[in-house]
């Protein structure tokens, strides 16, 4: 759709700082354009261009890109003589009247630009109306019907929104450097469809820079965001500006945002689109895709890979960008295709991008919808606006630094981070004082008993000095007496066998007078055979047994047959 609007820059004749950039329509003069952008001044005024001349009732159409001053009529002084303002156009198109006929259709519009209008069905929901004039997608993606706002309609019914346009697109967008739960990482979901050849991206530094500023202090949290920007005369895909809107999911290794902001992006788009710029000037589009990696690389995972290959193949000729940044590294990559997912195959943004005043117009309009979508649902629902390329003349225009805010941020929580640093350093310094003074005492300790450990020890050596002489002394002697018992041992042996040698030819003699004789009375009275010879003894069975000879208790005197006794030794 061309755009019919002039754009135009109205200044303020007694503030020069104060300037406004306007789109008017063809059909009006440039009095009633600056009345319906509401920047009349109070009274009687006039338009003028830059020499002095009064333009109000030219054609806005004559002035295409031109600076016009709007001031009062006259400059006068004196009494009040009364009178009235007879200029009573307010600035509202009256040549646009308001449709007779009921409208009996919906409209949808595709991710790609495409519009369908269907006529609803009774009781037909609008996503069973879109499902069947449209049909549903060929790779099972879940889609939503989304109205200008990006609240989800899908289930409300169709006839109750006749007459009203809805945008169609993914339920979510899931991304991260996890594994795919389709399969493989880097399997995508084509079932068929034909892909184009990819078209050459150009994204800013600035695109990245801001992104850093922003999700860094995040830490490992993954997010994703949304990239603005037009095709170039040169077929490029140009990467201008974008936002980070309320994650349903942020994890390291996962982020997930709804669908619903990309209706928002489109509706915004298109309000820029028809209020900005002239009929050549390229339109404003999603041209990309932007999440975060934090501290893992730079690559497409399984799952962009998927979310990537659906947004390339409902877009526009499939022209999409995929730009990944690893805040905490510092690196980024840009992506222009999903068969290319590895590190080497990424890109460097180092565009440098430079935008005509038509262009900038239709920049400013979209950031500035944006930003009041950004007042209208608050800043919990879209945190962050990357201003991009335009990021310093929004600061001249006076408006929210989102970048500066993140960097404060930043800082805000490096000093928090480095206060609890100091604590825990000073803790760690006092613990290290602590366990110096203890190491002190403990070494103290520890000379004192190395110094008794000596003394004990060389004392226990001295005493086992003594003792191993002990030892050795006892050792000598029982050497000694085992050699006396050896020799002992060996006397008796031959003792032994001399008188076992001898026993045989023993006899017994008459005691020695004085001494008591071999044969004494009974205790009774009676007499006992000596113990020397007895005789033949009855046994119990009536048998005698043979005589044997035994050895007295204490033998006084023997000899040999045949030998003198001799006399006992004293």
């Amino acid at each position: 759709m061309q755009n019919k609007m002039i754009p135009l820059t109205v200044a303020n004749t007694l503030d020069q700082t104060t300037k406004q950039r306007i789109e008017a329509k063809p059909n009006q003069t440039l009095k009633q354009a600056v009345q319906a952008q509401k920047l009349a001044p109070e009274g009687a005024f006039d338009v003028y261009d830059q020499l002095g001349k009064v333009i109000s009732n030219t054609s806005v159409a004559n002035h295409r890109d031109a600076t016009v001053y709007v001031g009062v009529a006259k400059v006068a002084g004196g009494n009040l003589r009364g009178g009235f303002d007879l200029d009573d156009d307010d600035g509202w198109d009256l040549d646009d009247p308001a449709p007779l006929v009921k409208p009996r259709e919906v409209t949808f519009i595709l991710q790609n630009g495409e519009r369908h209008a269907a006529q609803p069905n009774p009781n037909e929901l609008l996503i069973q109306t879109y499902e069947r004039v449209v049909g549903r997608p060929r790779d099972g993606s879940p889609m939503e019907i989304y109205d200008n706002d990006g609240a989800v309609v899908s289930s409300r019914s169709a006839s109750d929104m006749v007459g009203r346009s809805f945008r169609v697109g993914l339920r979510q967008f899931p991304g991260g450097g996890i594994r795919s739960k389709f399969g493989k990482a880097g399997a995508s979901r084509n079932f068929g469809r034909k892909t184009v050849q990819p078209y050459p991206a150009k994204v800013p530094k600035e695109i990245i820079d801001q992104t850093t500023a922003f999700t860094q202090p995040r830490g490992r949290l993954e997010m994703g965001g949304l990239l603005i920007g037009h095709i170039d005369h040169e077929g490029n895909n140009v990467v201008v500006c974008g936002f980070f809107p309320r994650q349903d999911e942020a994890s390291p290794g996962y982020c997930e945002f709804s669908g619903s902001f990309n209706a928002i992006a489109s509706a915004a788009c298109d309000f820029a689109n028809e209020r900005a710029g002239g009929p050549h000037t390229p339109p404003l589009r999603i041209i990309g895709w932007i999440h975060t990696h934090p501290d893992i690389g730079i690559f497409l995972s399984g799952i962009d890979v998927n979310t990537f290959g659906i947004l390339r193949r409902a877009s526009f000729e499939q022209r999409n960008v995929a730009v990944v940044v690893d805040p905490l590294r510092e690196q980024h990559g840009v992506y222009i295709s999903e068969t290319k997912a590895s590190t080497r195959d990424a890109g460097q943004a180092d565009a440098n991008v430079v935008l005509s005043e038509d262009m900038e117009a239709r920049y400013h309009k979209f950031l500035n919808r944006m930003r009041s979508i950004q007042n209208k649902m608050g800043k919990e629902e879209i945190p962050f606006i990357l201003p991009g390329v335009l990021y310093q003349q929004r600061r001249a225009m006076g408006d929210v630094d989102d970048v500066m805010e993140a960097k404060l941020q930043a800082l805000d929580k490096l000093h928090r981070q480095a206060v609890k640093d100091a604590e825990t350093i000073r803790s760690h310094e006092q613990r290290i004082k602590a366990l110096e003074a203890s190491q002190i005492s403990t070494k103290s300790s520890l000379e004192k008993l190395n110094t008794k450990l000596e003394k004990e020890v060389r004392s226990l050596q001295i005493k086992l000095g003594l003792e191993a002489k002990k030892v050795r002394t006892l050792e000598e002697r029982n050497e000694i007496i085992r050699d006396k018992f050896l020799a002992q041992d060996k006397k008796l042996a031959e003792l032994e066998k001399k008188v076992r040698a001898l026993l045989p030819r023993l006899v017994p003699i008459e005691a020695d007078q004085g001494t008591s004789p071999l044969i004494s009375p009974d205790s009774e009275g009676g007499k006992t055979q000596s113990n020397q010879t007895v005789g033949k003894k009855s046994t119990p069975n009536g048998r005698d047994s043979q005589p044997r000879t035994v050895l007295p208790d204490k033998v006084h005197s023997t000899h040999l047959v045949g030998e003198e006794p001799q006399q006992e030794e004293k």
